[in-house]
C-alpha cells in the first residue's frame, strides 16, 4: 500500500473499533470521541500495519510490481501515473516547461 491508503486504512480500522466498543457496552464520552480515535488508536495501529505494508511491498515487488518506481512517475495532486518521471526538483520541471507554449505550462 501507499503511505496515505495505509493512513486511511488505520483511520477507518480505528472508527470501526471504536464503533465495536460502543456496541459492545464501553461508552467513550462524545468529546473525547475523536482525541481517543486520532492520537491513541490510529498511531497505535499504524506501528504494526507498517511492519505488514512492508512485507506487503515487498511480496509484491517480487512478483513484479514495485510501488517505490510507480510513485516516481506519479503526479501527487491527481494520482495519475505519467509515462515521465516526476522532475526532482522544481527547477527542473521550470527547464522543462519553457519549451512548451503559455497555454501548456
Amino acid at each position: 500500500m501507499r503511505k496515505r491508503t495505509l493512513a486511511a486504512v488505520c483511520s477507518m480500522l480505528s472508527v470501526a473499533i471504536l464503533f465495536a466498543l460502543s456496541f459492545s457496552g464501553i461508552r467513550v464520552p462524545l468529546g473525547l470521541s475523536p482525541f481517543i480515535l486520532f492520537l491513541v488508536l490510529v498511531p497505535l495501529l499504524m506501528v504494526p500495519l507498517t511492519l505488514v505494508n512492508k512485507r506487503l511491498l515487498a511480496w509484491r515487488k517480487a512478483r513484479g510490481r514495485d510501488i517505490e518506481e510507480e510513485e516516481r512517475y506519479e503526479n501527487e495532486e491527481t494520482g495519475i501515473i505519467s509515462l515521465r518521471p516526476r522532475p526532482e526538483s522544481q527547477s527542473e520541471s521550470n527547464e522543462e516547461n519553457k519549451r512548451l507554449p503559455i497555454l501548456f505550462r
